[in-house]
């Protein structure tokens, strides 16, 4: 089992979300997160010049099977290019999952 993270701008969150459920990933987590890049930029507030170098972004994870990885990563990636394209993804190892109201564990857990 793998863990597909996406880190997007928030723009792109609803195509990416739209081209997963079409491809039948429904389980996913979606995050209001804070990062960095490269470039700040410079705005006013207030008469003062401010630099701001924390951006809004969605964190989107989803958990698939080690065959589907390619397949979600490609999905997301075609998504995220309606609206420029711009984001990272990350793909993980998970070592165990357990669904807690049910007590199930491993690949029963998926």
């Amino acid at each position: 089992m793998k863990l597909v993270t996406a880190l997007l701008r928030s723009e792109q969150f609803p195509a990416v979300k739209k081209a997963l459920f079409d491809a039948d990933f429904r389980r996913l987590t979606a995050t209001s997160v804070m990062g960095t890049a490269p470039v700040s930029e410079q705005n006013m507030y207030r008469g003062e010049a401010r630099e701001i170098s924390l951006f809004r972004r969605v964190k989107v994870e989803i958990y698939v099977e080690d065959e589907q990885v390619e397949l979600a990563a490609e999905i997301i990636a075609q998504g995220a290019k309606v609206h420029g394209g711009w984001g990272r993804i990350f793909v993980m190892n998970v070592e165990s999952t357990q669904i807690i109201w049910e007590g199930e564990s491993g690949d029963d857990a998926t």
